[in-house]
């Protein structure tokens, strides 16, 4: 008799507490495309990592792939945007030129202390 009263309370306090209030929004289509937009950059952008010259020239300048991808991924909207519109303005052959655009992309992620990809650049640090 007293396990079940025990097992009752447990139960009810369970129940009680153990609910969680479920929220819902409604997403504006400005979100949505914003959002699909991010994507849809991210993945222009690392599509761009898979080409035989551009893995050819991060091997070149020391940088695996692995890493110009994990930056990639850290990358803001903004950034993410001004890279692609980049990577379509350009000509065929310049790829040199979107390959140092990534390069200081990284860097500057590496200065604000976001990844560590270079050992010799020391983040700034905020006093």
């Amino acid at each position: 008799m007293q396990a079940k009263l025990i097992t009752a309370t447990l139960l009810a306090a369970s129940l009680t507490f153990g609910l969680s209030q479920a929220s819902a929004a409604v997403v504006s289509s400005e979100q949505v495309i914003a959002k699909q937009q991010h994507h849809y950059n991210k993945q222009q952008v690392l599509s761009f990592l898979d080409t035989a010259e551009v893995q050819q020239k991060l091997v070149q300048l020391g940088v695996s792939q692995q890493d110009a991808a994990q930056r990639i991924a850290n990358m803001t909207d903004a950034e993410l945007a001004a890279l692609n519109s980049q990577l379509h303005e350009m000509p065929a052959g310049g790829v040199v030129g979107t390959i140092v655009t990534v390069l200081v992309v990284v860097a500057v992620l590496d200065l604000m202390g976001l990844t560590d990809v270079y050992p010799f650049i020391r983040p700034i640090r905020s006093r």
